[in-house]
C-alpha cells in the first residue's frame, strides 16, 4: 500500500504542531506532547530529537529543559518536515514499489505519478506548520463538539420527531 509518509512523519507534523498551538514558541516537556497527541513517549523522544536535528526544534538542556520551536511555524513548510523526517528522496521511489522504474523503463503509472507528485511537492512546500496546525485546530474543534452533541443526545434519549 502507498503512504506519503510514515507515522513517525506523522507524529512529528503533530509534535511540532503542539508546539506551535499550545506552547506558542515556549519550553515544552516530551510527556506534555504525549498527553495532548497521544504518541508513546520513547517514539515522541526520538520524534523530537529528529525535529532538533533537522532544525525544526531546540532541546534545551538542565532544569526545566526541554525543546521549543527553533524558527516561526509560518517559515516551516510541510515539504521541509517530511523530507527531514522521511528523507530528501521520499518522493523519488515508485508508487507501485518497483525498484527498476525509471525514466526509460518507467511503471505503467509513472506519467500520472509524476504530474500529481509535482502538484503535490509545491502544496506541500507552500503550506506552513502554521497553516497544519491552524486546520488540525478547527479539525479537532468540529470534532470536539460532534462529541458534545452525540453525549447530549444520548442524556436527553432518543431524538422526538
Amino acid at each position: 500500500m502507498f503512504k506519503l509518509y510514515s507515522r513517525g512523519c506523522q507524529h512529528a507534523l503533530w509534535a511540532l504542531a503542539f508546539a506551535h498551538l499550545e506552547r506558542d514558541g515556549a519550553r515544552f516537556q516530551p510527556r506534555e506532547v504525549c498527553k495532548r497527541t497521544g504518541i508513546p513517549e520513547p517514539f515522541t523522544r526520538k520524534v523530537l530529537q529528529a525535529l532538533v536535528q533537522g532544525g525544526f526544534l531546540n532541546a534545551h538542556r538542565g532544569p526545566g529543559g526541554g525543546y521549543s520551536l527553533a524558527r516561526s511555524a509560518t517559515d516551516i513548510s510541510l515539504l521541509d518536515v517530511i523530507r527531514a523526517v522521511e528523507g530528501n528522496d521520499t518522493f523519488d521511489h515508485c508508487v507501485m514499489g518497483l525498484p527498476s522504474c525509471v525514466g526509460k523503463s518507467p511503471c505503467p503509472i509513472h506519467p500520472m505519478w509524476a504530474e500529481t507528485k509535482s502538484k503535490l511537492m509545491n502544496d506541500l512546500a507552500a503550506k506552513s506548520l502554521a497553516d497544519f496546525a491552524a486546520a488540525a485546530l478547527r479539525g479537532e474543534t468540529r470534532e470536539r463538539k460532534r462529541v458534545k452533541r452525540s453525549r447530549a443526545r444520548s442524556k436527553s434519549g432518543p431524538a422526538k420527531r
